[in-house]
């Protein structure tokens, strides 16, 4: 078993862009708190990570502390998008002890009701 997540937080990430739900949600993501990332999910939230869907907290949860518990990872938050009303994306850098070691990653969040609805994980 490996240890939590080590973060860099990059200075100039734009905080103030985000809507307060999505900020929360990624400190917590990004530090591997994820019971805490969960609270900001709606229940039926739908969850694309690396091709797999995972519907709700409790499958999402489940794959996210799995993730945390068989690799190191540090995460850099790199940039904001807002490509829709309700959408928003966030570019990261992953860097540790998984396959391949490092990669970029992009976080599009879509809200609903005051909660992260959907999250895509893609290259």
């Amino acid at each position: 078993m490996t240890t939590n997540t080590t973060t860099e937080e990059n200075p100039t990430f734009p905080w103030d862009e985000l809507p307060k739900i999505v900020a929360q949600y990624l400190r917590a993501h990004i530090v591997q708190e994820y019971a805490t990332a969960m609270t900001h999910l709606s229940e039926d939230v739908i969850v694309i990570d690396d091709g797999h869907v995972l519907e709700g907290r409790e499958e999402t949860l489940k794959a996210f502390d799995k993730s945390a518990n068989d690799y190191d990872v540090e995460t850099r938050l790199m940039a904001v998008s807002r490509p829709a009303a309700d959408v928003w994306e966030v570019g990261t850098h992953l860097s540790g002890n998984f396959p391949g070691g490092e990669v970029d990653l992009r976080m599009r969040f879509t809200l609903a009701d005051g909660a992260i609805r959907k999250l895509e994980i893609t290259v």
